[in-house]
């Protein structure tokens, strides 16, 4: 493309780029996340367990900004999308599907993952890892499932603390069903470790498969595997977003709780909007 093309492009597209724009920042003023409202303060001079605490929550709290920011820029990138189709201009549709929502949508769920991993390090190192000693071993499911048959305190945490952990962090798939964490599962082990999902697109459309033993009886053939290409993306925008629409959701009313608990009243502080 040269510059004048560019230009003319660019030109072309601002409407829709302020609108974009608009609508994002608009999102985040009326966003209905509860933990936007907490701000956490760093103190130098605070005593070794608040000093955890509000390193380890700022961290967090970072990352579900960040996070939501990503989402939101996603929303508004699809309601561009949808305003073009309807008027006909299939081809910056597209651009906008593809280059720009996909761009933002496509991380939401890894950086869900990894954010429930950061509250797992968090509440490890708060017990002084007396929950669970090896690092490398923490995860969020494996601190939720320790969490759950523990019967005293470990480090900083008491038994009720314990226990009002426990009850937060069994919130994070609140209302996902079975088959929903199956999907949430493999995208992320797709997209982590094998290779570029697509998401109302075809990225790898050749796939392995297994052959029944049937089908090795009718066309006599002694191969267990065969390869065929598929006509069907990985997945589409509007079913994934019904699940990371509550995900945001669980993250959020976690996040909050973990804010007012009251070993952390030391290190955040309740945002007033004027």
């Amino acid at each position: 493309m040269d510059k004048r093309l560019l230009e003319e492009h660019l030109e072309e597209m601002q409407p829709y780029l302020l609108k974009w724009f608009r609508e994002y920042n608009v999102m985040l003023l009326t966003s209905p996340f509860k933990t936007l409202e907490y701000e956490v303060f760093m103190d130098g001079f605070a005593p070794a367990k608040d000093m955890l605490c509000q390193s380890y929550l700022y961290s967090i709290s970072e990352a579900f900004k960040e996070l939501v920011k990503t989402y939101y820029y996603s929303l508004s990138a699809y309601a561009i999308e949808k305003k073009l189709r309807e008027e006909g201009e299939i081809g910056w549709s597209n651009y906008w599907k593809y280059e720009v929502k996909n761009y933002y949508f496509r991380s939401i769920i890894p950086r869900f993952i990894s954010l429930l991993d950061y509250v797992a390090v968090m509440v490890n190192e708060l017990s002084q890892r007396k929950l669970i000693s090896n690092i490398r071993r923490v995860y969020f499911n494996g601190i939720k499932s320790v969490l759950e048959i523990r019967k005293e305190g470990a480090g900083w945490l008491t038994y009720e603390d314990i226990k009002e952990l426990s009850k937060i962090l069994s919130y994070a798939y609140r209302d996902i069903n079975e088959e929903e964490k199956d999907v949430l599962k493999l995208y992320r082990n797709t997209t982590t470790h094998r290779y570029f999902v697509g998401i109302d697109e075809l990225t790898v459309p050749i796939q392995r498969r297994k052959i029944t033993e049937q089908e090795q009886e009718l066309y006599k053939i002694r191969d267990n595997y065969s390869y065929r290409v598929t006509g069907k993306p990985d997945y589409t925008f509007e079913k994934l977003n019904e699940t990371i629409e509550k995900l945001m959701n669980n993250l959020d009313f976690m996040i909050s709780q973990l804010m007012e608990m009251d070993f952390m009243q030391n290190v955040v502080t309740r945002i007033v909007k004027e």
